[in-house]
């Protein structure tokens, strides 16, 4: 169970950290482009946007499995 909660942590760093970069770096930019050439503020924006996703799926799918190893466990008792 504690490689679970490790890979938690690190997820939720990851996320923590890109979020905090948007909202820092480029705090009134959203990450759609309207424009034929969006601005690096945009850019930037759907690329931190983009880590946070890849943050919070994996912190997901951790405790997905963690939770399915764990009904496992109490199912083969």
């Amino acid at each position: 169970m504690r490689i679970f909660l490790k890979l938690l942590l690190l997820f939720a760093s990851i996320f923590l950290c890109a979020y905090v970069a948007r909202v820092t770096v480029v705090p009134d930019a959203m990450p759609i482009a309207d424009g034929e050439q969006p601005g690096w503020q945009v850019q930037v924006a759907f690329l931190l946007a983009s880590v946070q996703n890849l943050g919070l799926i994996g912190m997901a799918l951790v405790t997905l499995v963690a939770l399915a190893r764990q009904f496992k466990s109490l199912v083969a008792r």
